[in-house]
């Protein structure tokens, strides 16, 4: 099974003050930063951006794909990518969390076979685009939500055959506790948190 990566760069970063992707990192900006940690482990990684071109001159070996879907959210994104991805299936990642492991993704990845989608069980069955997997089979509850202008996750709890895994035997593949994977970049304060943090963790993948 070829390993595929979307890494979510569509968001409007209203809280942050200027696009997320492109904020210092390291001795990079936080988009190289991402598919520089996974690029070794993915065969493919496509970015959901907003227009085609956006990150073009960063010279990254990705495919854009551009949101279908404008102004829909995530699930928009999720949705403008499953449609265009040559694989069948895809592990989801947003840009704001940078610390989220490979091994995480492959696991899912792994874990998905049989299924839609696979999601990690945070508060209960709760899919969470933080760090899940989707398959071709979820477009139609994807779309379905779209049009119904329903942001929440229901549509896909309920018509996608979806592989929960605990946080548990998540954290037997990882090398990070999962609440520091999980850790977002939401505004100026969690930004800087997290350049302090990568200090500590840009080794551990």
């Amino acid at each position: 099974m070829n390993q595929a990566l979307v890494i979510l760069c569509g968001g409007d970063s209203s809280r942050m003050g200027t696009d997320k992707a492109l904020l210092p990192f390291g001795d990079e900006c936080l988009l190289e930063y991402m598919v520089h940690k996974f690029s070794p482990h993915f065969d493919k990684i496509y970015l959901s951006v907003n227009q085609r071109g956006d990150y073009g001159h960063l010279d990254l070996d990705v495919t854009e794909i551009p949101d279908i879907y404008l102004n829909a959210g995530p699930m928009g994104a999720i949705l403008s990518a499953l449609t265009m991805i040559v694989e069948n299936r895809a592990f989801f990642v947003t840009i704001d969390t940078p610390f989220v492991q490979p091994s995480l993704g492959l696991h899912l990845l792994d874990a998905s076979e049989g299924y839609d989608a696979c999601a990690p069980s945070l508060n209960g069955h709760n899919v969470d685009i933080i760090a899940s997997v989707y398959s071709k089979a979820c477009i139609p509850a994807f779309g379905k939500s779209i049009l119904q202008n329903n942001r929440t996750n229901s549509q896909i709890q309920s018509k996608c055959y979806i592989n929960y895994l605990s946080l548990a035997e998540l954290s037997e593949c990882c090398t990070l506790p999962l609440e520091e994977q999980f850790y977002r970049l939401t505004d100026r304060d969690s930004y800087y948190y997290a350049l302090l943090h990568q200090l500590r963790t840009e080794n551990i993948f």
